[in-house]
């Protein structure tokens, strides 16, 4: 990701209030389309409206990734305004390359509470990919956004121990819950347009001493066990420690062993 600020210079008179309407609205298109990524800080200076956030490569804000919902909110902007957004990358890395789902071997669907990149990763170099770039539609895209957010929230809920820890450590580790039901049909749909592999995480947090390293992959009870796990190997997905290839699913071996009911969660339970 890159820091980076735009502006929008009134050219016209409009009530201060729309001029910043039709600029949110833009941004929050550019937002739910992976142009752009995580909260964006907004002020006037000087007459003219400033945003600094985050682009997720150097062309990102280029108006040939907008959606139909972002090409009429551009529209919107230069009516408005009487001119265009200015974008201007201001992070040192602004020549770093941006991963392209059309080199991995397989992608997977992971995030997590303090992640704000794209939630669709390149399986063999671990990366975001924009999801601007991939070839899925802009529902798709809008879709996997908000899966990526409701995932953050969930996972901010279940660490800060919270009233509701448990449900939404469930949700997040419950191959069956309603966030992985959307989790994994969303990796169906991007796996037949990128025709190859998109695995879907499972979260991993406690587990039985006894039996962590056997587990039976949670969605059919076939043995979940990684090649070369648990070293690192050269293979895809060699930060997992299980991996299914038929239900689609990886996970991590789990780092506590002081709650048996805990550990239960996410488990095979066969019928």
């Amino acid at each position: 990701m890159l820091l980076a600020r735009v502006t929008f210079t009134p050219h016209f008179e409009h009530e201060e209030a729309e001029l910043v309407a039709a600029a949110e609205a833009y941004l929050g298109a550019l937002v739910k389309n992976g142009q752009i990524c995580g909260d964006h800080l907004t002020g006037w200076h000087d007459g003219v409206f400033c945003v600094y956030t985050y682009l997720s490569h150097r062309n990102a804000a280029s108006d040939r990734y907008l959606s139909n919902w972002g090409r009429h909110e551009v529209g919107t902007v230069r009516r408005q305004f009487g001119c265009n957004p200015v974008w201007e990358i201001l992070d040192d890395e602004a020549d770093g390359r941006v991963s392209s789902w059309k080199s991995a071997s397989s992608l997977y669907l992971f995030t997590h509470a303090f992640d704000v990149a794209s939630p669709v990763v390149h399986g063999d170099r671990g990366t975001p990919i924009p999801l601007h770039l991939l070839p899925v539609n802009d529902r798709q895209r809008e879709q996997l956004s908000t899966w990526s957010d409701s995932y953050s929230c969930h996972d901010r809920i279940w660490f800060e121990s919270a009233a509701l820890e448990m449900d939404a450590y469930k949700q997040l580790a419950d191959p069956d819950s309603d966030l992985s039901d959307t989790g994994r049909m969303l990796c169906s749909e991007v796996e037949d347009a990128v025709e190859r592999p998109v695995f879907f995480y499972l979260l991993r947090h406690w587990g039985d001493f006894e039996t962590e390293n056997n587990r039976l992959c949670p969605g059919c009870g076939e043995d979940w066990v990684a090649p070369s796990s648990p070293a690192p190997s050269r293979e895809p997905f060699r930060q997992f420690h299980f991996r299914c290839e038929p239900c689609r699913l990886v996970s991590h071996q789990a780092v506590a062993f002081d709650d048996p009911q805990h550990a239960a969660i996410g488990t095979y339970s066969p019928g």
